[in-house]
C-alpha cells in the first residue's frame, strides 16, 4: 500500500512549516508555525512564565466551526505538553501553528473529525521540527476502526471509518508513552487494548495481535512505522539541505 507523503518547509514567510498527505483518507494538510512572537490583544492569555500555543485550522474554502475548534483543543492541549516553552525568548510570547486543510474535501456536519486529526498532528510535528521549535520528545500518531462484526481496521478509509461501529486515534511520544487518547463510539475494554496494541505497532513497529484467528501482522522494522517515516522526512529535508557540503568533505 502507498504510504504518506510530506515534505518541509514550502512556505518561505513562516518560520517553519511542513504539508502531509494521507493516502487511505486522502486528506493533505498545509501547516505553518511561527515562534516565537507576540501575540496582540491577548496579554491576558499569556503566560509570565512559558509560551502561549495558538492552534488555527483553516477548513478549505469554508470557515471554521465548531467541530474545527473541538479539535484546535485537543491539538493544543497535547503540544502544550511537548513543546519546551520556558526555553530562552518563549516566556510571555506565543507559538502559533496554522493547519490549513487544501485537499480531502471538507467534513460534513455529523461527521467524526477524527480521521482527519491524525493527519493535523503530523503535519503540526513536522512544521515545528521545521521551525525548530524547542520540543520534549516527537510522537507519532495511528487511526484504528473496529467494524461491526468485530475486526480491527488500521488506517481505515473514510468509508471504511464511517461504517465502524467506532474510531480511534492514539499518538505515542518517540519513548512510548500514550499521549493521546480519542475515542467515538461503542467498544469495551478489550476491544480497547487491541486497539492500543494495533496503533503502538502502527506507530512504533510492535508485532500487531492476533485478531478472530487471523494471522498477526507484522511491522517491518522502523521504515514501516508512522515514527520511521517522520523520521525519514526530517533526514531526507536535512540531507537535501546540506547535501552541497556532504560533497565537499
Amino acid at each position: 500500500m502507498v504510504g504518506p507523503t510530506a515534505s518541509l518547509s514550502n512556505l518561505s514567510r513562516a518560520d517553519g512549516s511542513a504539508s502531509f498527505k494521507c493516502p487511505t483518507t486522502g486528506y493533505k494538510i498545509l501547516g505553518s508555525v511561527n515562534a516565537p512572537v507576540e501575540l496582540p490583544g491577548r496579554r491576558d492569555a499569556l503566560k509570565p512564565e512559558e509560551a502561549t500555543v495558538e492552534v488555527f485550522i483553516k477548513p478549505g474554502n469554508t470557515t471554521a466551526g465548531v467541530g474545527e475548534r473541538y479539535v484546535e483543543g485537543i491539538i493544543r492541549t497535547m503540544l502544550q505538553k511537548l513543546i519546551l516553552g520556558r526555553e530562552r525568548g518563549f516566556p510571555r510570547r506565543g507559538v502559533v501553528i496554522t493547519l490549513a486543510i487544501v485537499g480531502g474535501g471538507a467534513i460534513a456536519r455529523g461527521d467524526s473529525y477524527l480521521t482527519l486529526l491524525p493527519s493535523l498532528l503530523h503535519t503540526s510535528l513536522l512544521a515545528l521540527l521545521s521551525g525548530a521549535v524547542p520540543m520534549s520528545m516527537t510522537y507519532s500518531t495511528a487511526l484504528v476502526a473496529v467494524s461491526k462484526s468485530n475486526v480491527i481496521i488500521s488506517n481505515p478509509t473514510l468509508v471504511e471509518a464511517k461504517a465502524a461501529s467506532s474510531l480511534h486515534v492514539l499518538a505515542f511520544s518517540s519513548k512510548g508513552h500514550l499521549l493521546l487518547n480519542e475515542s467515538q463510539g461503542r467498544f469495551d475494554f478489550d476491544t480497547w487494548k487491541t486497539v492500543q496494541q494495533c496503533a503502538h505497532a502502527l506507530c512504533r513497529g510492535v508485532d500487531l495481535p492476533e485478531v478472530d484467528g487471523d494471522i498477526a501482522m507484522e511491522a517491518q522494522g522502523d521504515s514501516g512505522t508512522a515514527e520511521g517515516f517522520v523520521r525519514e522526512t526530517v533526514e531526507n529535508h536535512l540531507y537535501r539541505d546540506y547535501a552541497w557540503k556532504i560533497d565537499t568533505e
